[in-house]
């Protein structure tokens, strides 16, 4: 673990385009962090971590500075050196990406009048918004560490890589710990990494992902440049990362069906449980196409941050799918 305190800071505020609920959108009611397990939100606001392309780390203390209907947020960014005009241009505009401020969602809100789930989702959860990583190394820790593993195996890794090698950074009187960066994965020995974070197997694809990314793997923001199905395909060429797991990780909204969600879409969907939920993956996943086109992924992140309301709605028991 490296620690850093980051003295300096800088303000400003951002628009988005609205509907936009900052709440649910940086503290998901299912409990999904933001950008790192160990980020803090109390009050209305956020106290978290990033790290750039650049692999500077950042503090950051966000909060709504509006409403839902017209949104601003306001951002005040901790650093070790005072930022730059340059820099401070960067920041934000990473941070307007991170947070999908721009994104124009009302053709999800207008595929609510003709759908009654999406009409359900878009009355509990109305002005949420999907959000992607800036870092992209994190975002493939994840995805290594859901394979082939219950979640709290999963989070037993995830919360030992961060704490044996990643960073800790100190501001406003917060101490937030923060994913490694891919080069200390890197130059860590394979049975190391098994033996101190207990990855089995995943140790060696993910010290291959990692100096991947050291050697210029393309970011998260290059891979939003390009067609869903070039980053998905580019995704794939990594050690370990099949489909599901670049489906995790592409920053383009897809619809990542693991045997978990596939069995709360199947009785959604379907009507009707599934013995066999990985095989109804397929099936699942072009009814979803053909239902709600490029709006399934948000219906996939709002169906599971809505599962308590849609089971009482529908009569269903998806929180024990």
């Amino acid at each position: 673990m490296v620690s850093k305190d980051l003295t300096r800071s800088t303000v400003f505020r951002l628009n988005a385009v609205p509907p936009y609920n900052f709440a649910l959108t940086v503290h998901k009611p299912a409990g999904w962090s933001l950008l790192t397990p160990f980020e803090i939100f109390a009050k209305g606001t956020l106290w978290t971590a990033m790290r750039t392309s650049s692999g500077e780390m950042f503090g950051l203390k966000l909060r709504s500075a509006g409403t839902v209907e017209r949104p601003k947020i306001s951002c005040k960014v901790f650093s070790q050196e005072e930022l730059g005009a340059s820099e401070k241009r960067e920041v934000s505009k990473t941070l307007a990406w991170m947070l999908n401020l721009k994104e124009d969602i009302t053709g999800f809100y207008a595929l609510a009048k003709r759908d009654p789930l999406v009409r359900v989702l878009v009355k509990d959860l109305y002005g949420m918004r999907s959000t992607r990583q800036p870092d992209i190394f994190s975002r493939l820790i994840l995805a290594v560490s859901l394979q082939m593993a219950p979640i709290a195996r999963s989070n037993q890794m995830m919360t030992l890589l961060i704490k044996e090698y990643g960073d800790s950074v100190m501001f406003d009187g917060k101490d937030i710990l923060y994913w490694p960066p891919p080069e200390r994965i890197a130059d860590a020995e394979v049975e190391e990494l098994r033996k101190r974070c207990k990855l089995g197997y995943r140790a060696k694809p993910l010290k291959s992902i990692a100096e991947s990314i050291r050697d210029g793997f393309p970011s998260l923001q290059k891979l939003d440049g390009i067609s869903a199905e070039e980053a998905k395909a580019k995704l794939m060429e990594l050690e370990g990362i099949g489909e599901y797991s670049a489906d995790i990780v592409t920053p383009h909204a897809g619809f990542a069906l693991d045997v978990w969600s596939a069995k709360i879409f199947s009785m959604l969907l379907l009507r009707r449980e599934t013995e066999s939920p990985r095989d109804m993956i397929p099936k699942l996943k072009k009814l979803a196409e053909q239902r709600w086109g490029r709006w399934r992924g948000y219906v996939f992140v709002y169906v599971l941050h809505d599962l308590d309301n849609l089971s009482r709605r529908f009569n269903l028991n998806l929180t024990q799918a």
